[in-house]
């Protein structure tokens, strides 16, 4: 049956409004836990100019890079202005910080688009996110070789164990020949990712690792304001490892704070102080999660726009 067009735009209003009231809530929550003594310590910061300054250069730079990637991916199949592709990563990650592991952003941008391009919208969401994960794991890796001298006897055999299985399933499920329809296509998809004389691959991929360059720095850039004397080569390999960590843990993004916030104070313990690892933290989600989040919502709320543009024929 169906619905009119009325009914249509009341229910998508309605949507709308409880995503953006969810999302909010989440924001609320987090500055209601904050430690309101840690914000008199950051305001009281000599260079805090600086440091905002810096904090906001590199979250702007990072979702730059991911509206980039978006803009890349989706590129091949519909056009779109550079705002729009914007506009669309903001809006989905408002929705993607009520549910774990940024599940929400595949139907958030899904719901962008004409109901014949979402299947490849889903898979495209899905694209970007694989990639960033690969390049997760890659830095990741090399953070926990420089590490791995440094960890104890249980520790370092828990992480071969883990690693060595994961290299048996890949080299399985790589050679493994199946009659099953979704396998086959599960497994021409991963191979396609893996195929980068294809140049939309190749672009992902670099504006994957040039964000997760962005947002580790940004990193150790604000640790480094209130601990000057921070080695670069000591504290990397271990930011590397916390986000390896995080990102394969199912979480919320509010959660997703609190597990980095613990996972440093753990790694970081005998480096830098507790009460500089704590700041810093809530400003990565500040920047990085809270204000985009925030601006995200207030897109969501503004009288719909499209970002689409037909393809040009060649």
């Amino acid at each position: 049956m169906q619905l009119p067009h009325k009914t249509k735009q009341f229910l998508s209003l309605a949507v709308k409004l409880l995503v953006v009231s969810l999302s909010f809530v989440v924001i609320y929550d987090a500055f209601q836990d904050l430690n309101w003594n840690l914000l008199q310590f950051i305001s009281n910061n000599s260079h805090l100019s600086q440091l905002l300054f810096s904090g906001l250069f590199f979250s702007l730079l990072n979702w730059l890079l991911e509206t980039l990637k978006w803009k890349t991916l989706i590129h091949d199949h519909k056009s779109i202005q550079f705002l729009g592709a914007f506009s669309e990563t903001l809006r989905a990650h408002a929705v993607s910080i009520i549910t774990p592991n940024k599940i929400g952003e595949f139907g958030a941008k899904a719901s962008f688009y004409p109901k014949q391009m979402r299947k490849l919208v889903l898979k495209q969401t899905l694209t970007g996110q694989l990639y960033q994960l690969v390049a997760t794991c890659f830095f990741g890796i090399l953070g926990f070789g420089v590490l791995f001298p440094e960890l104890s006897s249980s520790l370092k055999f828990s992480i071969s164990t883990a690693l060595v299985m994961v290299f048996i399933l890949g080299v399985v499920f790589s050679l493994t020949k199946s009659s099953y329809k979704w396998f086959k296509k599960l497994k021409s998809y991963f191979i396609s990712l893996s195929i980068l004389s294809n140049t939309t691959n190749t672009k992902a991929l670099l504006l994957s690792v040039l964000r997760y360059l962005t947002f580790s720095h940004q990193f150790y850039f604000l640790l480094y304001f209130f601990q000057p004397e921070l080695g670069y080569l000591e504290v990397m390999p271990v930011l590397f490892v916390i986000y390896l960590v995080s990102s394969i843990v199912p979480t919320f993004l509010l959660l997703d704070v609190t597990l980095k916030t613990s996972l440093s104070l753990v790694l970081l313990d005998g480096i830098i102080s507790s009460e500089i690892v704590l700041m810093v933290n809530l400003m990565m989600w500040i920047f990085n999660f809270g204000l985009p989040a925030f601006v995200g919502n207030l897109l969501i709320l503004s009288p719909k726009q499209s970002s689409l543009q037909p393809k040009k024929a060649l």
